[in-house]
């Protein structure tokens, strides 16, 4: 994590904020993050709530067994903490940036001191019942499309940013394990799409890699995309 330094882009970003939520952007404080980098842990204490105005996220929850299954991929202008803020709990998932991403943070001490102001409060109110609906949403999603639809989705979602230009046709043959148990299939499922999906010239697989052959196709298996439901 780093201090986001660039005026002319704070600035656009408060602009933007603004337009949806009631929020004093002067309190906010700006942070960069590099793809992979983690921006909150599941388990741990809330260090901020904070404003996706750059990039796009994967949110994540691990089982106690150590099972990681993907919840959503999160594009601007998502709020971050707001549920934990509220029920004063950990953070529920672990957030991870998949692209470069920019966000505004407002710290713990602060949050909590507007939290007496009813218009952050409704602010607050008014992004958990959304999420709520939408989780609801992608869980019904989730469990009614097949896995062919899960992979694609998946596949659509780290290889495209969050202006759905595709941007890195690469995933290493080491994270397709990790893939598999994001979505929820077997390794041997996964194979199963993986070969449907050659045979379609989707992907192909070549040296240490799975390579992405025709974005477009992959976005139209992935139909809506039931991971970026906002």
């Amino acid at each position: 994590m780093n201090i986001l330094k660039d005026a002319n882009a704070i600035t656009k970003y408060k602009e933007q904020l603004s337009k949806k939520y009631k929020i004093p952007t002067e309190f906010l404080e700006w942070r960069s993050f590099f793809p992979g980098e983690c921006i909150y842990e599941q388990g741990f204490p809330l260090p901020f709530v904070s404003f996706l105005v750059k990039g796009k996220v994967k949110i994540y929850s691990t089982s106690e067994e150590g099972k990681r299954l993907i919840v959503t991929f999160n594009n601007p202008l998502e709020l971050f903490g707001d549920i934990e803020l509220v029920q004063k709990v950990d953070t529920l998932h672990t957030i991870e940036a998949v692209t470069p991403v920019h966000i505004g943070i407002l710290p713990i001490k602060r949050a909590n001191t507007l939290r007496e102001d009813i218009s952050f409060n409704e602010m607050l109110l008014q992004s958990i019942s959304r999420k709520f609906l939408t989780k609801s949403m992608t869980l019904s999603f989730h469990l009614l499309h097949e896995a062919e639809v899960r992979f694609a989705s998946f596949l659509a979602s780290i290889t495209h940013d969050e202006h759905c230009r595709f941007m890195n046709p690469l995933i290493p043959k080491s994270e397709l394990k990790t893939i598999a148990e994001f979505i929820g299939i077997t390794v041997r499922h996964q194979n199963r799409c993986i070969q449907s999906f050659e045979e379609k010239e989707i992907v192909r697989r070549i040296p240490g890699f799975l390579e992405i052959i025709d974005s477009k196709q992959l976005l139209k298996y992935a139909k809506q995309n039931i991971y970026e439901m906002q």
